[in-house]
């Protein structure tokens, strides 16, 4: 039965040592290389629920209805490192390389009139807005046939010796016995896989690395980490990810009895629509509708049957889940939350954020330090109880310049374009503030102790509240953005 989210916030502080910057867009802020950005592409319709719903990605199209109107993208999101996988692209005004399997600076193929530069990047986070969730919910493993599935892309090559994800047993014997239904019994056998994903298909393949352990085990462990009881847990999975290569996490319950021994596999949910690639087996890494700054091909999927087949979208859970817990005319859709510990001992976090159907009015969100420059036409901010975001407005840290403009009141993404651009150099740091009301991604103590270099100016992700609003912890973030195309990953323009 649907288990409504429960908003536990850990607000002890612990001391960690402080982790040097790790960049997730690339190994350091060197010169990047350019993707492929195909006009004329239009996002696939819903939810697929079928492991042999996933078109070719040789055919430029996405499982559940991909990027039909993109002519002649023939990019495989293959194993990097073929120097010659570079994507071709016939149409005319495309830019090459929408979606190559090849390293980063490898040589791409161009085709067509007006062709762009002939390298590609292995992943597109540039035009995925860095918000977009509204709140958290489970999915109990009560079946040993059920299956979670993340699946994730690396910008980069990377050495890994754990894998984070969201997790939750409250209701185990480990944890408030009994009092609540995200587990039961002793916690369950969490058995997790990191498996490679194939290209043609977007299912997984062989496996790499696994671990089964006892869910009040890792639960146990996890709390004597952070100090409290996580939101976050890992799993031991030693590997190299390549740049650019299709991977998942699979997780399953595989004690002997599950009904009465489980945990949860616990994610935060954006609205089905709203998440646009994220809501099918998308193949191809230049589809448009990105969110939570990932790679539009990264999404939360579910199986019944042992894996066999795969449901995306609203269907990516034991059960349905809607914005604001109800509400039937927006369903809901479980997102990827994840990051990695380094064998070097440095944590990396992707995507480390929750929410708590929490709104916050007259705040801002600064992002710090951009690694690209930027010419921010449009100001956006997310809103799920169709509330008026009121006016936006972006300033330049640096230069105090600032722009403001106004979305049409409403539910959802709320975007506007200013009168005239607004310049961001690399280097420098930006504030988009609102005066109604938007939405508050969160990160809870646990997440900010094992990734504490998130929310600050040198960290993968480098965003906070200059003046947090009430309620709330610097590192939490108001659903506001500037666009098109975010300062923290490389875009084609950008060399």
């Amino acid at each position: 039965m649907p288990h409504p989210p429960s908003r536990r916030r850990n607000l002890r502080l612990f001391t960690l040592a402080a982790s040097s910057a790790l960049i997730w867009s690339c190994s350091s802020d060197q010169d990047p290389v350019a993707p492929g950005n195909t006009a004329g592409a239009s996002p696939g319709g819903g939810a697929t629920a079928s492991s042999a719903g996933a078109t070719s990605a040789s055919a430029g199209l996405g499982a559940g209805g991909g990027a039909a109107g993109q002519a002649g993208n023939g990019a495989s999101s293959s194993t990097a490192g073929a120097a010659s996988a570079g994507a071709t692209n016939g149409g005319a005004g495309a830019n090459a390389g929408a979606a190559a399997g090849g390293t980063t600076g490898a040589a791409g193929t161009s085709g067509g009139s007006g062709a762009g530069p002939s390298t590609a990047l292995l992943t597109n986070r540039a035009g995925s807005i860095p918000v977009g969730i509204e709140n958290v919910n489970d999915s109990p493993l009560k079946s040993g046939e059920y299956r979670a599935l993340l699946r994730f892309v690396p910008d980069t090559t990377i050495e890994i010796d754990r894998f984070y994800f969201g997790f939750k047993l409250r209701g185990a014997s480990c944890w408030d016995n009994g009092n609540a239904g995200y587990g039961a019994g002793d916690g369950g056998t969490l058995h997790a896989s990191l498996v490679n994903i194939a290209p043609e298909t977007g299912l997984p393949s062989a496996e790499i690395a696994s671990e089964t352990v006892n869910g009040c085990v890792r639960h146990e462990e996890a709390a004597a980490l952070v100090g409290s009881d996580p939101v976050m847990v890992w799993v031991n999975t030693t590997a190299t990810l390549e740049a650019g290569k299709l991977y998942a996490l699979i997780v399953g319950n595989t004690h002997e009895a599950p009904a009465t021994n489980f945990f949860s596999f616990n994610m935060p949910l954006a609205d089905t629509e709203l998440a646009g690639p994220h809501a099918r087996n998308e193949l191809d890494s230049s589809a448009p509708g990105g969110i939570l700054g990932l790679d539009p091909r990264e999404h939360v999927a579910w199986s019944k049957d042992s894996g066999k087949t795969w449901s995306y979208g609203s269907l990516n859970g034991q059960y349905r889940s809607y914005m604001n817990d109800h509400d039937t005319a927006h369903p809901a859709t479980r997102m990827p939350q994840y990051g990695f510990r380094l064998k070097s001992g440095k944590t990396l976090a992707v995507q480390p954020y929750y929410a708590y159907s929490t709104d916050c009015s007259g705040c801002a969100v600064t992002y710090a330090n951009a690694r690209y420059a930027r010419s921010f036409s449009e100001l956006g901010g997310f809103t799920a109880s169709g509330t008026d975001v009121g006016q936006l407005t972006i300033k330049n840290e640096a230069t105090g310049e600032h722009a403001s403009c106004s979305p049409a009141q409403g539910y959802g993404f709320r975007k506007c374009t200013l009168a005239a651009p607004l310049t961001v150099a690399v280097g420098q740091s930006y504030t988009v503030s609102c005066t109604g009301s938007v939405e508050v991604m969160e990160l809870d103590n646990p997440q900010r102790l094992l990734f504490p270099s998130v929310g600050t100016t040198s960290g993968e992700l480098r965003a906070f509240q200059a003046k947090p609003a009430s309620g709330t912890d610097a590192k939490d973030l108001p659903n506001l953005w500037a666009g098109p195309l975010s300062a923290n990953f490389p875009a084609a323009t950008d060399h």
